[in-house]
Formats: C-alpha cells, structure tokens, sequence
C-alpha cells in the first residue's frame, strides 16, 4: 500500500537515477524524487527510467518527477502532457518568469488543459520578484488550483536557503500558506545543520539531495548511512511537534 503523508516534516530526497533507488532507500524517505543534477535544476529522468521505477515502486511510496529546466509555456504544457500520463504522484515544474503578467499566463495555461497529476511549481528563491511575489501574493496559486508549492535554489553554490530567506520571511510565508490551506516544500541544500530550524518552521515537505550524497556532493551517489541519519534526525524532530499538537 502507497505510504501517506504526514502533516509536517515529510522526506524527499532526489535520486539521480534507477541505479540509486533500492527497497532500503524506500525505509526512509516519503517522497522518491527523480531528478537528475546533471541535466540542471530541476533536470529530468529520460521517461523510460521514470517508467521503470513507477512501475517497481509506485504502489509502494508517494513519487515526484521534475520536468527540466524548461521556461516557455508551450514546452511546459508539452511535458507536462506527457508526464501526466505516467501515474505520477507529483509533477515539479520551475517557474522562471519576472514578470506577473507573464506568471498568470503560465498559471492559466497550465489550469485549462485540466491534467490529472498534482502539479507543484518550483520557486527559485533567487528570483527577487518572484520571492517578493509569494510572499504577498501566495493566494494566487491555491486560486489556480494548486496544494503544493516547493521552494529551492536554482544555483548550489550561492548557499543554501537560510542563507537568502531570513527566517523571519520563511516564518511569514509559511503562516500565509496555512491561511490558505496551500502545503509548503522547502529545499535548496539544506543539511543536517539546518533541522532545527525546519523543527522551528514545521513546513510540509523538506527536499534533500547533496546531504545525503558521498562527500556531500550532489553528483555523487547516495549514502545509506547518511540517508538514515538524516531520517531519525528528522523524526526526532518531529515526534515533539506531533505530541504538541495533541496527535
């Protein structure tokens, strides 16, 4: 049976392909997302693999698959066609623009054609417009029809996202999206140094990749190990904040 989501403090951790994905792995992540570095951003799996591993594990986890670092519409809506026909749990999309203009277009395009998967668009928390966009203007993607919302670094080497969100933007940010029943993803190389203050924050989803790599080298391989520390790092974490809310 396909595992659930908790309220809070969810694990995704990006796999760069099948070769990396085992049952142990499985153990301690929530979400498998397949994303390939090498290929940018948000780089995508050639979708012979994506079908590979949907077909291995997807009854068994909560599965995400990035669509490439694409920025025109017509490409997005291409893919996201394609994709939407795989039985993915979520599909990541970036959102490029600077613009709000051309943010609505691409919002409204994606709404019209009705696709099945749930679609998560990516903030780049770079992008000074958009960081400013969501941080008053978070309303407008539940509007569209959207539950998630993740935000990450673009580059990996301008640090990771405490070092360009204050908390205190973070904190507010995070308030608005319970306000308007949207879950917040938070990624950007964070690290083990970095979970108390996700502890503090409690956002839905927390994205890892070069944490849990040798040498913490996002193009290196997955380490077990460090997976596994991670994980109960994690769940020490969260037991608290599940007892606090009377669960």
């Amino acid at each position: 049976m396909k595992n659930k989501l908790e309220k809070n403090l969810n694990i995704l951790i990006s796999f760069r392909s099948a070769d990396e994905v085992s049952e142990e792995c499985l153990k301690y992540v929530d979400i498998l997302d397949l994303k390939d570095p090498d290929k940018g951003a948000i780089g995508s799996w050639e979708i012979k693999n994506l079908k590979k591993i949907i077909n291995k594990f997807g009854n068994k986890i909560k599965i995400s698959a990035t669509l490439g670092d694409e920025d025109k519409v017509y490409k997005i809506l291409n893919k996201l066609k394609l994709f939407d026909s795989l039985k993915l749990d979520y599909i990541k999309f970036g959102v490029f623009t600077n613009d709000a203009g051309q943010l609505t277009f691409l919002l409204n395009s994606i709404k019209k054609r009705k696709f099945k998967t749930e679609l998560v668009p990516v903030i780049f928390i770079e992008n000074e417009f958009l960081r400013n966009f969501i941080g008053v203007n978070i309303r407008e993607f539940k509007k569209f029809g959207y539950n998630f919302l993740l935000l990450d670094t673009y580059s990996k080497d301008v640090g990771n996202i405490f070092d360009i969100c204050s908390k205190n933007y973070l904190k507010i940010l995070l308030n608005q999206s319970l306000v308007n029943n949207l879950s917040i993803g938070l990624a950007g190389k964070l690290n083990l140094s970095n979970i108390p203050q996700l502890a503090e924050l409690q956002p839905k989803i927390v994205g890892f990749r070069s944490a849990v790599c040798v040498d913490e080298n996002r193009k290196k391989e997955i380490s077990i190990s460090k997976l596994k520390k991670l994980h109960y790092s994690i769940i020490s974490v969260k037991r608290p904040a599940m007892h606090a809310a009377g669960a």
